[in-house]
């Protein structure tokens, strides 16, 4: 079971088929993950007469092909489990629910799938953590989740443009915080935009998940390769998470520890004229001007009326030991 924490943030690379049916090919992700510090990888099964119509010659050969076996599962948990990294899978058929809940205790649901009830109905029954990406949803559709799904706390709801590769100013990242404080469950963000802009900018709206297509070469022919991100590029987004979250901070209610110098930026008090000892201060003998120091601009009223002990100069700071 995933746990999201607020000031971090937990990555999920997408190989989807990327592996493109090879068991090596797999685990090679499993390992660029591991040493990059991604938090988990999701693969994609599901049987192709039960995804796309054989008639979609290209594709159904396509998911024939890279729809890895039991074994070959198997062999990849266990795999995943020796790499101490979380591996699961998005069960793009019906038929796949069940087996996927046993296999890796956590389900994803691709979007395509948000209300096609048999997948829907079936993951529920499971009471397995489950993920649901929203792309493509009308927000009817993702109220009926709600009905099928009654325990919110093992539910995380994932904002999604389903264009691919989706434009920037398509992102309509703003549903992030929309969806979180309309259904009061955590809200992630899974990518189809190009680069990491998107996901820098969901982070600062309060997704702590972000998923996203993972390859070791986004010129590769089949399409989730050229919105992936490269271990190169996951590293920038790793870095940039840590330091957005860094910079969120805490709500202001005084002075921050590292303005401490904040003195030197208030307006404290100064003489308008040379003055000699025992002169009693008028009201336009004190003017203001930067640092504060033993006065604030506010308290002129308490040097007023008062008698200096010493000479000052004009345009000086106002100070404690003028004073008798």
């Amino acid at each position: 079971m995933i746990k999201l924490k607020k000031n971090k943030v937990y990555f999920i690379g997408e190989i989807g088929i990327n592996h493109n049916g090879s068991l090596n090919k797999a685990k090679k992700y499993i390992d660029l993950a591991k040493k990059h510090k991604i938090d988990a990888i999701k693969l994609q099964l599901g049987s192709a007469e039960k995804f796309t119509t054989i008639e979609n010659i290209k594709r159904y050969k396509q998911r024939s092909r890279t729809d890895l076996s039991k074994k070959q599962i198997n062999n990849l948990i266990n795999y995943a489990k020796k790499r101490r990294i979380l591996l699961f899978a998005t069960p793009v058929t019906h038929d796949r629910v069940k087996f996927v809940a046993k296999k890796f205790g956590l389900i994803k649901i691709a979007s395509g799938d948000i209300n096609f009830l048999p997948t829907l109905r079936a993951a529920a029954k499971t009471n397995k953590q489950t993920i649901i990406s929203t792309g493509a949803s009308s927000l009817i559709e993702i109220k009926n989740i709600f009905k099928i799904f009654k325990n919110k706390k093992k539910l995380i709801l994932m904002h999604c443009i389903s264009s691919y590769p989706t434009d920037i100013e398509n992102a309509n990242l703003i549903n992030i915080k929309y969806l979180r404080e309309k259904f009061n469950v955590h809200v992630g963000y899974s990518n189809h935009v190009l680069g990491t802009t998107a996901c820098e900018v969901a982070i600062t709206l309060g997704a702590r998940i972000i998923e996203f297509h993972f390859t070791d070469n986004k010129k590769r022919a089949f399409i989730d390769h050229k919105i992936s991100l490269e271990p190169k590029d996951f590293d920038i987004l790793k870095k940039k998470s840590e330091d957005i979250i860094s910079s969120i901070g805490k709500k202001r209610l005084k002075q921050f520890a590292c303005e401490k110098n904040f003195k030197e930026l208030r307006k404290g008090l100064v003489y308008t004229k040379n003055l000699s000892s025992n002169y009693k201060i008028t009201s336009s003998d004190i003017d203001y001007s930067r640092p504060q120091k033993d006065f604030s601009f506010s308290e002129k009223n308490k040097i007023v009326g008062t008698k200096l002990k010493k000479n000052v100069k004009k345009y000086f700071l106002v100070r404690k030991k003028d004073f008798k």
